[in-house]
């Protein structure tokens, strides 16, 4: 390769809460679903990592991100999602920049929704798939009546903890953290010997200590209080318009149904969105909760390698 790693970052920032209107400008273009394009994430989790950058441009009416990671010893880049909106010409030349910085012809798109990978066909020589995930779809508007049969549990669940004169939900505030953090401490602890390591703690944690910095719709926090005390905390939002993250909960185990009156409250709040994501689901008790909330659909992501360039 001709050019230096260093000089394949030319025109590159680090991703910054200033980013978000243009980001989502960008991503209101497309229909894309998969939940890991939500913002508050992208930022909470790796806007204050010291060994993993997103980086971000603009390139002929799209925006592009792409991921630096530095764990290895040498450091390796990646396209963290199709360039936004879709442009095959700023796709290749993104391509392109990240075989520069690497030094090899493969390159990597971190995050492919299944409805894109058809745009692919037919561009590379080499191209290799590789089921990531398959994605939690709500639709918001079902949990205003919850009427029929298939969500009969999720009413009786909810009746129950609704039935309490003890419970009230209002909206998270700053001086919430340090509770919401020992609460989230004690759910692991307490998880801890069913599942081993609990990951997503530091994307929570960073979004506890600035869960004001972004505005609603695109970040909503609550808490629910049980007796005047915090037992439930979370955050949602909207990804672009039309969809929504269920982006994090948690509460306290020994209130049984109380996630799901949390979750229930966000989705009355986000029912003017289309679907609602809610990641994916890697534990049997998490598969079984997030199937007690009535999914409409599964969505699924990729990792994408391609080859040489025709």
């Amino acid at each position: 390769m001709e050019n230096e790693p260093a000089d394949a970052l030319a025109g590159l920032r680090r991703l910054a809460p200033e980013d978000l209107a243009i980001y989502r400008q960008g991503l209101d273009q497309t229909r894309r679903i998969c939940w890991q394009q939500f913002f508050p994430f992208l930022y909470f989790h790796y806007g204050t990592s010291k060994s993993e950058d997103l980086l971000i441009e603009e390139r002929e009416g799209s925006v592009c991100l792409f991921k630096l990671d530095r764990r290895s010893e040498k450091p390796r880049l990646s396209l963290y999602f199709l360039p936004m909106p879709m442009n095959a010409k700023v796709l290749r030349e993104c391509l392109e920049r990240v075989r520069t910085y690497n030094g090899d012809h493969r390159a990597a798109i971190y995050w492919v929704d299944e409805e894109d990978i058809g745009l692919l066909a037919g561009l590379w020589d080499t191209l290799r798939l590789y089921p990531m995930n398959k994605e939690y779809l709500y639709d918001p508007k079902i949990y205003r009546h919850l009427a029929g049969r298939k969500t009969r549990d999720l009413r009786h669940n909810l009746s129950r903890v609704a039935a309490r004169n003890d419970v009230s939900v209002r909206p998270f505030e700053p001086g919430d953290a340090e509770v919401c953090l020992a609460l989230m401490d004690e759910w692991a602890g307490q998880q801890r010997d069913k599942y081993g390591r609990i990951a997503y703690q530091r994307y929570t944690k960073n979004c506890l200590r600035h869960g004001t910095l972004f505005p609603a719709p695109d970040l909503i926090g609550k808490v629910v209080l049980v007796d005047g005390q915090v037992k439930a905390f979370g955050f949602a939002g909207e990804i672009r318009t039309g969809l929504a993250s269920l982006f994090i909960t948690y509460s306290d185990l020994a209130i049984n149904g109380l996630n799901r009156y949390l979750i229930h409250q966000f989705m009355l709040d986000l029912e003017a969105s289309d679907l609602v994501n809610s990641a994916m689901a890697d534990t049997p008790g998490l598969i079984a909760a997030k199937e007690s909330l009535c999914p409409v659909a599964m969505h699924g992501v990729y990792r994408v390698h391609v080859g040489d360039r025709r």
